[in-house]
């Protein structure tokens, strides 16, 4: 099991989810074509943590 640490929730809440909502904003998207431009965009892998937080940020922008 992946452990997540400090640096990964901060690197998301400061860079990726900014980023991200600005990506959704600008375009039509589902929640995959999310977390490939979040993996794409920061050359990160998908991991748990990764689906996760993009799917709390699509849900909360897209109010699901």
């Amino acid at each position: 099991m992946n452990k997540t640490t400090a640096s990964e929730v901060h690197l998301f809440d400061l860079d990726i989810a900014p980023a991200l909502r600005d990506f959704m904003g600008s375009n039509l998207c589902d929640l995959n074509d999310c977390v490939d431009w979040v993996c794409y965009t920061f050359d990160i892998d998908a991991t748990d943590f990764i689906i996760d937080r993009v799917a709390d940020e699509f849900e909360a922008f897209y109010g699901e």
